[in-house]
């Protein structure tokens, strides 16, 4: 069975092979779980991206508790991106290139859209060039993530993401090593990133880059492992066998919220570690627990999926998982020049169970409305591209 992925910031679509442990659905599933964590964390657990007048004293307690175990769906994001690019048919430079213009394609409209509304409805009558091109490529600095594109660090990540992964894959398809294939993926940019890293430790917004990579590429790399290696289907063989048939359906649902249960609270009690080299060649080493929990964070979901027969749940996540571009990106719009609008509005319903689903319908309809005019865009490019033969 093929999937068709068209992730929230791989731009994978449709490259799947039949061979996958995930079908469709559940593959646009996960990803959607991953927007309602990401919503979660960005709603409830990031009182900084808040205007203290909006910011619910309520929330205190969901921030307390999901600050750190929320961020497991920019782990999520992550190890699908190596996941997808096991699988992809083609993993040559060019066509990384192809699928880093469809993500660049509809970062840009948005940005182009928020800025030039901002401009002309005078909430951001003064900006730097400078600025202004460091977030069209998706990079920032503090100043910057409370303007026009907050958070969409993500760009730039995946970009250098998937073009080490076709690096790493060139060399390291010829043999077979679990262990060699975690060292190069998951240890060894660590190194590399700390080192560069380092050299660029007076640019705020290089800096950032190169620790977000130090963060999350590890989880891109265990990903690729698991989609080599068919690490989902030797946990399928290690654990069918202890599973009691009669019992199968209920000791699955618990086994996997124990699971998830220990991983939250693992990710709020430990969230990682930060390694210092007495050098000054190197900065410190930031080492994300994710990186070790994120395979059985995204099997547990796995086998949670597999079993939700309300159809009325499958259409929600799925829907949101293969808009999971749009919403990463739109969801900004209650965080950036906008805010002081957008934020009185988000919490108008007030419990946050409707916060949450009234964002997530705000930024669907956003996202409707952006997808048509990048429909729009390319059926007026291709016109045009003809009539001119």
């Amino acid at each position: 069975m093929s999937i068709n992925i068209q992730y929230g910031s791989s731009g994978y679509q449709g490259e799947i092979m039949k061979n996958s442990y995930l079908d469709d659905c559940t593959y646009n599933s996960l990803k959607g779980v991953a927007v309602i964590l990401l919503y979660i964390l960005h709603f409830f657990a990031s009182s900084n991206l808040w205007l203290p007048e909006y910011y619910l004293s309520k929330f205190l307690y969901f921030e307390k508790y999901l600050q750190h175990s929320a961020n497991l769906c920019v782990a999520v994001f992550a190890f699908l991106t190596g996941y997808g690019f096991w699988f992809s048919s083609d993993k040559s430079f060019f066509h990384a290139l192809k699928k880093v213009g469809r993500v660049l394609r509809v970062y840009w409209l948005i940005f182009i859209f928020f800025f030039v509304f901002a401009v002309i409805s005078g909430i951001y009558p003064n900006f730097m060039l400078k600025k202004i091109i460091l977030v069209f490529f998706g990079f920032s600095n503090e100043i910057l993530c409370g303007d026009i594109m907050p958070f969409y660090w993500y760009v730039p990540f995946y970009i250098t993401t998937l073009f080490l992964l076709t690096i790493a894959n060139s060399f390291l398809i010829k043999y077979e090593n679990i262990f060699r294939d975690f060292f190069y993926v998951a240890v060894f940019p660590l190194i590399i990133f700390s080192l560069v890293g380092n050299i660029f430790k007076t640019v705020s917004c290089l800096q950032r880059f190169f620790v977000d990579l130090d963060l999350w590429f590890p989880c891109a790399g265990v990903g690729f492992i698991t989609a080599r290696y068919s690490l989902f289907e030797r946990l399928d063989s290690y654990l069918s066998p202890v599973i009691n048939k009669d019992r199968k359906t209920i000791e699955t649902v618990t086994a996997s919220i124990v699971f998830i249960s220990i991983i939250m609270y693992g990710m709020y009690s430990y969230p990682g570690m930060i390694y210092r080299i007495n050098s000054s060649f190197f900065m410190p080493f930031v080492f994300n627990m994710s990186t070790f929990y994120i395979l059985f964070f995204v099997y547990a979901i796995i086998k949670l999926l597999l079993l939700i027969n309300f159809s009325f749940i499958k259409m929600v996540l799925i829907t949101l998982g293969t808009n999971s571009l749009y919403m990463w990106l739109l969801n900004g719009i209650f965080f950036n020049v906008f805010k002081g609008y957008t934020q009185p509005l988000l919490i108008f319903p007030d419990f946050a169970i409707l916060i949450l689903i009234w964002g997530l319908w705000i930024c669907f309809v956003l996202t409707q409305f952006f997808k048509l005019i990048d429909k729009k865009m390319t059926d007026a490019f291709f016109f045009f591209k003809h009539a001119g033969k």
